[in-house]
């Protein structure tokens, strides 16, 4: 593990990342009585990215987390950097996790910074992104509070030089009646007074000398189920829904859909390392790390820490964790499907599928085994606005299964007097829409009876069909060759 990997490639797949990066600020935040560790790292191509510690890493970390420090991480997780105020726009945040380590490096270029100046004028006409802290000439209202502003005061009060440059790091973009301004941001914000960037003297020089000028930068075998029961859970024990009326549902509820599997969504990978013993997932050992820790101990294997069992074990396997992106005639989302779940869709174990006892390296290169299942309709149980929401607002747990194909043609069959959602060609991976009644009609389910009435209108009234067919084209996925 002697390479590092530059920010721009760490994605969520994996926790084995190496990177070599410089602190460009620290703080502490308190949200909701919750203690975290907050920073921004900037690598060796001027890329930033947030880094997050929990309360429980902070202690073992904190030390070695010094601004303008430069650094070696290891092993940890990585996660959507969402939410207001974002310090970096990097699509995602690093994650500090019980096997991360941290080691001091070699002093990176003083030069990299990762300032990327943006235009008054770009803020003034709405143009920037008011969820990321930002950080030539245009007037622009900036509000500094608390030792922000003391600081900028004392500097103003006592500067030789007419004109006084201040860099305005990680601020906060905020719209009033209309107009624009920025200011500090919690305790992120920095302020750097006369600055010797390029841009800033080259800024400087450009000013009429009676300018006091504010700039700033953009921020795991298989398993027989009990059909029937399942079958009686779907078809009598379980409302139904649609993929557009459980995205707008709120009420915590479990329901079952019928949908078409478009695509694998690789983003998180598609398997992860649980241990022999208890099937948790389990986080890698940074080796080189304990190998310097314990100079004189030899080490056979790689090392995985496992919170349940509550120690370091050899004994690891693969387990599915796929997402895969779904859709019916009324919208698409994303499903999540763990270990029992998607064994039976593929059938087969996610070990079968890997022949390895290590992390995913690439998640696009995909087993034949998982790449035929796109295009393929099954039943799907799920649970709404609840913790089986995961990773992010548009990804659904999946709680159980149907694949027999007899048992979802007979789902599409009752499940509405319309004609079945989908039908699926031969062999040529395409999913063709069916003809879909219009009407304005609404059908009411009574509830005791499981019957349905209609409008006082007839459909039999009813003269002409409309039909809108259409052609949608898989989402192309990467595949080994056969």
């Amino acid at each position: 593990m002697s390479s590092f990997t530059d920010l721009y490639s760490v994605k969520p797949f994996k926790t084995q990342w190496r990177v070599y990066v410089k602190i460009l600020k620290v703080w502490k935040q308190y949200l909701n009585g919750v203690e975290t560790l907050e920073m921004v790292v900037v690598d060796e191509k001027n890329q930033t990215m947030h880094v997050t510690l929990k309360k429980e890493f902070i202690k073992k970390n904190e030390n070695l987390l010094e601004e303008g420090a430069s650094r070696i991480i290891t092993n940890f997780q990585v996660a959507h950097n969402g939410g207001k105020f974002r310090t970096s726009p990097h699509v995602y945040k690093i994650l500090f996790a019980s096997t991360t380590s941290v080691k001091p490096a070699e002093e990176m270029d003083p030069r990299i910074l990762g300032f990327k100046f943006v235009k008054f004028s770009d803020i003034h006409e709405g143009k920037m992104n008011p969820d990321f802290l930002i950080g030539k000439h245009v007037r622009l209202n900036c509000v500094l509070w608390g030792q922000f502003a003391e600081n900028l005061e004392s500097v103003a009060q006592h500067a030789n030089d007419a004109v006084i440059v201040a860099v305005l790091r990680f601020g906060k973009l905020k719209l009033y009646q209309g107009v624009w301004s920025v200011g500090n941001c919690y305790n992120c914000s920095m302020v750097i007074i006369d600055p010797v960037f390029p841009e800033s003297l080259a800024f400087k020089e450009r000013l009429p000398k009676d300018s006091f000028t504010l700039t700033y930068t953009y921020p795991n075998q298989l398993t027989i189920v009990n059909s029937v029961s399942v079958r009686d859970d779907f078809f009598l024990h379980s409302p139904r829904k649609t993929i557009s009326e459980i995205i707008a549902a709120s009420e915590v509820v479990k329901c079952v859909t019928m949908a078409t599997i478009m695509s694998i969504d690789t983003e998180f990978g598609w398997y992860y390392m649980s241990c022999g013993a208890c099937s948790k997932k389990v986080l890698p050992h940074d080796m080189d790390y304990l190998k310097e820790l314990y100079p004189g101990k030899t080490f056979k294997k790689q090392l995985w820490q496992c919170k349940k069992c509550n120690e370091d074990v050899e004994n690891v396997y693969p387990s599915f964790m796929l997402t895969f992106r779904v859709m019916d005639n009324t919208g698409e989302t994303k499903f999540l499907l763990f270990d029992q779940e998607a064994k039976e869709v593929v059938n087969q174990t996610a070990a079968q599928l890997t022949q390895s006892v290590n992390e995913i390296q690439d998640p696009d290169v995909l087993p034949l085994a998982l790449s035929n299942i796109c295009g393929k309709k099954f039943l799907f149980k799920i649970a709404i606005a609840s913790s089986n929401v995961v990773f992010n607002s548009d990804t659904y747990k999946v709680i159980s299964i149907i694949t027999q194909s007899d048992v979802v043609k007979e789902f599409s069959e009752i499940s509405t007097p319309q004609v079945p959602l989908m039908i699926m060609d031969d062999d040529d991976a395409e999913i063709t829409p069916t003809s879909k009644r219009k009407s304005n009609e609404k059908l009411e389910v009574i509830k005791d009876t499981d019957e349905y009435s209609a409008a006082k209108k007839k459909f039999k009234d009813e003269k002409t069909v409309q039909t809108n067919q259409s052609t949608l084209q898989l989402k192309t996925v990467k595949t080994e060759k056969p």
